[in-house]
C-alpha cells in the first residue's frame, strides 16, 4: 500500500530578521514517519521545524500540507494540526506574566494569580477550552506526565522542569497530528526524562507523528523511524534510524561539529585563566580565607498559598566548597538560588545572609550580585533579545538585562577573550534573539563568568548545548571550580555531567534537605 505524504517542504528558503536560512531546502514527512532532527548548536534545527508549521516566514520554495477538505466542502486542503512545545515559549510565557502583573498593580487585583492551567489554556485556539471534553483531555495528559497537582498552583511556585511539562501539555491538548518537540527533555529529572520518553511512544503509536529535536541520542523514543542532521543551515543526512545512525557520516561516537580538540590542557595554557586564581571586581571579594561563611539559610519556610516550596530549610556554604544540588523537579532547587539573589521576595522575611549580610538590610541586592554569576533557563527566558552577544556578555559586568553604562577598554578585551574561549566570538554581533537556544546558553555563561564572580550559580548550564559544546563548558566549569577563586553551586539532573571538583552535595524533596554532607 502507498503511503501518503503529510508535510512537504519543497526548495523552501526563510527569512530571520535580515538573513536568509535554509536555501534551497526540501524535505517530506509521509503518514507512517516518525523524525528526530539532530546536529550541533546553530545548525539549523529549530528554524526547520518552525518553516513545517509556519513559525517562520518562508520567502522562497513552498510548504505542503496533504490534507484533504472535509466530504462536500468546497475549500482548499487544510493544514495538518500541529503541536509544538519549544523552551522558546518560555519567553512568551514570561512576557506576559510580565504583563499581567502591571495590570495587576494598576488595577489592585494584586491577590490574582496566574496558574499552569491559564499557560495552557492561552496557547489553545479561542473556544478550545469550552469543549466537553476540555477538562478530561486536561486531566489526562496532566496525569501522564505528572503535573495534575499543579495545574492550579500560583506560577510563582512552578519549577522550570515543571514548566516544561506545561508547555508540552499545552502542544498536546491541540490533539494535533502531528507533534514537534524541540528538546523537551531540558530541565526534567530522570523520572519525568522516562515517563516523558514512554508516553511519547504511546502517541506514536496512538497515530500521532512526532518531530523531536534533541541533543542526546538516549532521548530518542523506539518508535523514531527516521533521523535528519544537520549542519551549517542545510541537511546533509536523512534516511531511516538504523541506516544513518550506523553509517560513517553519522554516529553518536562522531564528532557533531568536526572539532573536538578542546581539552583541560588548553584550560590550564589559557592566558585568560591563568590570571584568574582569585576573584576580581567586588567587595569583600579578593582573599577570601577558607571557612568564611558565604551564605547563611537558617529554618527557611516559603510558601504560595498552601502550597510550601520549602519547608525549615537551613544551609551553609563556606568559602572554597563547590555544591551540587540535587532534587526532583519541583524540590526548591531554584528557589534556594532566588532566595540568595534577592529575586525571591520571601528571602526578606526569613534569615538570609549573603557575604555576611541579611537580605534587605545594610546592602543593595545589586552589591550582593556584583559577586555572583548566574546561569539558569529562566534567566534566559527573560533576557531581552535585542542586544548583541557582545553586549550580552559586557553586561555581566554590571548586572544588568542589557548594556546601559559604556566600557572601558580592558572589560571589552576581557569579554571578547571569553567569547573565543567558548568558540562563540564569530557572534558577536548577533542579536540575542537571532541565536539559536544553545548559543544564548553559552553566551550567557560568558556573561556569568566574565567578572570572575565569587560564586557561580548554574541552574542546568548544559541544557540545549551539543555534545561538544557540554565538554566544553564541563571542562570550563570544571577548571574555575578547581583552579580559580570562584566557586561554584550547581544544579543538575544528569549524573554524566556532575564535575570531580564538587566537594559537597545537598539533596531536596518536597523542600526539604535529606541530605547535605562533605563528599571529599
Amino acid at each position: 500500500m502507498k503511503v501518503e505524504p503529510l508535510i512537504t517542504l519543497d526548495n523552501i528558503s526563510v527569512r530571520l530578521y535580515d538573513r536568509i536560512y535554509l536555501q534551497n531546502t526540501s524535505w517530506e514527512i509521509k503518514t507512517d514517519e516518525n523524525w528526530a532532527i539532530l546536529g550541533p548548536n546553530g545548525s539549523g534545527k529549530t528554524t526547520l521545524a518552525k518553516a513545517l508549521f509556519g513559525g517562520v516566514p518562508v520567502v522562497r520554495g513552498s510548504v505542503r500540507h496533504h490534507v484533504k477538505p472535509s466530504k462536500g466542502s468546497q475549500e482548499t486542503p487544510e493544514k495538518v494540526p500541529v503541536g509544538y512545545a519549544s523552551p522558546e515559549l518560555f519567553r512568551e510565557v514570561f512576557e506576559r506574566e510580565l504583563l499581567q502583573e502591571s495590570f495587576r498593580d494598576f488595577s489592585g487585583r494584586i491577590d490574582e494569580k496566574t496558574t499552569p492551567r491559564d499557560i495552557v489554556i492561552q496557547g489553545l485556539p479561542k473556544g478550545a477550552c469550552e469543549e466537553k471534553d476540555f477538562e478530561h483531555d486536561l486531566g489526562h495528559f496532566a496525569d501522564k506526565l505528572r503535573i495534575k497537582n499543579i495545574l492550579n498552583r500560583d506560577i510563582c511556585a512552578v519549577s522550570s522542569g515543571e514548566l516544561c511539562k506545561v508547555v508540552i501539555v499545552r502542544a498536546l491538548m491541540r490533539k494535533p497530528k502531528l507533534l514537534i518537540l524541540d528538546e523537551p527533555f531540558n530541565g526534567l529529572d530522570s523520572r519525568s526524562r522516562k515517563d516523558l520518553k514512554e508516553n511519547l511512544d504511546d502517541l506514536i503509536q496512538s497515530g500521532v507523528r512526532l518531530v523531536l529535536i534533541t541533543h542526546r541520542f538516549e532521548e530518542l523514543p523506539t518508535g523514531i523511524t527516521h533521523v535528519l542532521q544537520m549542519k551549517d543551515g542545510a541537511i546533509c543526512t536523512a534516511g531511516e534510524k538504523e541506516q544513518v545512525l550506523s553509517s560513517g557520516v553519522f554516529s553518536e561516537r562522531n564528532r557533531e561539529d568536526g572539532s573536538d580538540s578542546f581539552t583541560f590542557r588548553d584550560l590550564s595554557q589559557s592566558s585568560l585563566l591563568l590570571k584568574e586564581t582569585t576573584p576580581v571586581g567586588g567587595v569583600g571579594v579578593t582573599g577570601t580565607p577558607e571557612g568564611r561563611t558565604l551564605i547563611d539559610m537558617r529554618h527557611v519556610n516559603v510558601r504560595y498559598g498552601d502550597t510550601v516550596v520549602l519547608s525549615d530549610f537551613n544551609w551553609e556554604v563556606k568559602a572554597g566548597e563547590n555544591w551540587l544540588i540535587l532534587g526532583e523537579n519541583g524540590a526548591g532547587k531554584s528557589t534556594v538560588l532566588k532566595l540568595i539573589l534577592g529575586d525571591n521576595p520571601q528571602a526578606y522575611s526569613n534569615h538570609v545572609f549573603v557575604f555576611g549580610k541579611k537580605r534587605g538590610v545594610g546592602t543593595s541586592i545589586w552589591e550582593t550580585k556584583r559577586q555572583i554569576g548566574m546561569v539558569s533557563t529562566e534567566f534566559q527566558a527573560r533576557y531581552p533579545k535585542e542586544i548583541s552577544a557582545f553586549h550580552v556578555v559586557l553586561s555581566g559586568f554590571y548586572d544588568s538585562m542589557g548594556l546601559f553604562r559604556t566600557c572601558s577598554k580592558e572589560q571589552k578585551t576581557r569579554a571578547l577573550e571569553w567569547m573565543k574561549l567558548l568558540g562563540i566570538d564569530h557572534l558577536k554581533e548577533c542579536t540575542f534573539g537571532s541565536l539559536s537556544y544553545g548559543q544564548r546558553k553559552m553566551t550567557l555563561i560568558a556573561r556569568a563568568v566574565v567578572k570572575s564572580p565569587l560564586l557561580l550559580f548554574l541552574d542546568e548550564p548544559c541544557d540545549g548545548l551539543d555534545r561538544d559544546n557540554r565538554k566544553k563548558i564541563l571542562s570550563v566549569l570544571e577548571y574555575i571550580g578547581r583552579n580559580t577563586g570562584t566557586k561554584l553551586v550547581y544544579v543538575t539532573h544528569h549524573e554524566d555531567e556532575i564535575l570531580p571538583c564538587i566537594t559537597h552535595r545537598l539533596m531536596l524533596h518536597q523542600g526539604k534537605i535529606v541530605e547535605s554532607a562533605k563528599i571529599r
